[in-house]
């Protein structure tokens, strides 16, 4: 059985409001304050970066034909697609060239593996794994010119599979494997897919995007709000798409993980436990130089939580604790129309942009309940890359996710044209609204159940989209991993006896118990 670790820290608290009795619930935002810097994990290293690689060739990257080059729809789900994942050949690490490595220093003896996969044309490249690795097991991806070294923290599904960090700028990605000696052999993964990015980073730092977008940076009063934004890639079906998404507050501040986008991006577990989120990825300067992708912190993986198609909206639960500090607040209130918006988001997969809006009303445009509005000339616009972003009001509180943009018809490729907007022809951008959402969302965000309560034995909601699940004794999660990222960090998670095929890790104080007086509750194991 995993053992599950329970991790507290203290924390301060800003920022925080709530809404009077016989108001519709708001909250404000509120900051985490960074982690030390002496406290920082140290630039990671491979364990023996002279080891021979074992060279591995793969199909060229391609850019699909997706379309006929119609003009299309005049309106779009602003989601961008940037890749596709294919079948790695059988047995890689297993047939590769294993080396000995000896003690010494702070390196222990045992055998390392290298193996380089290149696909001529792509951007980036992703390697899925299977297999529960034994935890002294190490595995690291790299890129061969020796500029970049990421560690591959395993979170395995249920088929024991799970994405190792993207690694951008290269046609080849490398991946070491080293296990120590007195470590099963037999307990390290192996590659089953690949990820081929075709797009999705700015070549030589020259925008990709639309022309009119702006640098969030020259803005001082988001300063502190566009630390909670996070870009985030994940697949779905065979295919890698990019949005934006943010973290969300809660009715104590207690920070926990609870990261919000729009359900368009994401709406299967799968989408969700492949999810990357880069943080930070911004210029530190007035249009400057953004950092390069492969250098911003990043968190990988999540939770599906709730869902609500109507509204398009999605809360997740991250795996990791966030590199972001800043939780967005929100209000459930009317958002009544002529009133002034904004969004901070990644579009075209770039570094952090903002758009300011006027509201116009409501709209059931894209198969959708939303909040229209319109971008005039010279407040930036909209394009892929951008779904998922917050509308906020004046207050800074969320009030929407962006779901759905004006576009130019398709290119020759079938994919949107975005627009700039220009004088007397604003952009038009729809928003998912929260105070649909609400109702479903709300009891991952405001007054959760304290205890949680968990049961294995009740249905649950199909797709997580539903109501019936809110941590209550009478509608509890039938899942324990569900329980942990709705109790309030210091409380109490309360499990019906029985047990519980779930595997997870638990870094907020918490408590786990039993509920009643007898039975026992076995969380890891059928």
């Amino acid at each position: 059985m995993k053992r599950c670790w329970l991790i507290g820290c203290c924390v301060l608290l800003m920022g925080f409001g709530m809404a009077q009795e016989g108001d519709a619930p708001f909250l404000d935002g509120a900051m985490r304050p960074p982690a030390e810097e002496s406290v920082r994990a140290k630039p990671p290293k491979l364990v023996a970066p002279q080891a021979k690689p074992t060279q591995i060739t793969l199909p060229p990257t391609q850019i699909p034909y997706r379309g006929n080059g119609s003009d299309g729809d005049s309106t779009a789900q602003p989601r961008l697609v940037v890749g596709y994942s294919i079948d790695a050949p059988p047995n890689l690490i297993a047939r590769a060239q294993w080396q000995r490595v000896q003690g010494g220093g702070q390196s222990v003896a045992g055998w390392v593996a290298h193996v380089q996969l290149r696909s001529q044309n792509a951007v980036g490249l992703r390697l899925q794994l299977q297999g529960r690795s034994h935890p002294d097991i190490q595995i690291n991806i790299y890129d061969p010119n020796g500029e970049t070294v990421l560690p591959a923290r395993a979170y395995p599904d249920e088929e024991e599979k799970w994405w190792a960090p993207t690694l951008w700028y290269s046609d080849t990605i490398g991946i070491e494997v080293f296990v120590p000696d007195g470590v099963d052999a037999q307990r390290v993964p192996e590659i089953v897919a690949v990820g081929c990015m075709y797009t999705g980073i700015e070549p030589d730092f020259t925008p990709a995007e639309l022309g009119c977008h702006l640098d969030v940076t020259c803005y001082p009063a988001y300063n502190d709000i566009k630390r909670g934004v996070a870009r985030i890639l994940y697949p779905e079906g065979s295919g890698w798409f990019l949005c934006t998404g943010q973290l969300l507050n809660r009715t104590n501040t207690d920070f926990s993980p609870i990261f919000m986008t729009a359900q368009h991006c994401i709406s299967m577990q799968a989408s969700a436990h492949g999810m990357e989120a880069y943080w930070f990825y911004q210029t530190a300067t007035c249009n400057g130089t953004p950092p390069s992708l492969n250098s911003v912190p990043r968190t990988i993986g999540a939770l599906l939580l709730k869902q609500h198609a109507d509204s398009d909206w999605t809360l997740l639960g991250l795996y990791e604790p966030p590199a972001g500090n800043y939780y967005f607040g929100w209000d459930t209130n009317s958002w009544a129309s002529g009133s002034s918006g904004s969004a901070v988001h990644h579009p075209g997969g770039t570094f952090k942009r903002i758009t300011f809006f006027t509201t116009d009303g409501t709209w059931g445009g894209c198969g959708r309940s939303l909040w229209s509005s319109q971008v005039s000339l010279g407040n930036g616009t909209i394009e892929g890359g951008s779904s998922g972003s917050a509308g906020l009001d004046s207050a800074f509180r969320v009030r929407g996710s962006c779901s759905c943009a004006e576009t130019a018809g398709n290119d020759a490729n079938g994919n949107p044209i975005w627009k700039c907007p220009t004088s007397g022809d604003p952009v038009w951008v729809g928003w998912g609204r929260m105070d649909l959402a609400f109702p479903t969302i709300r009891w991952y965000i405001f007054e959760m159940a304290n205890p949680t309560f968990v049961n294995r034995a009740v249905a649950g909601d199909p797709n997580n989209a539903g109501d019936s699940e809110r941590g209550a004794s009478a509608n509890p999660f039938n899942t324990v991993y569900e329980g942990t990222f709705c109790v309030p960090t210091g409380g109490t998670v309360r499990i019906v006896p029985g047990n519980y095929n779930e595997r997870f890790r638990v870094w907020r104080a918490m408590r786990l118990e039993r509920s009643g007086t007898s039975g026992v509750v076995v969380i890891g194991r059928p």
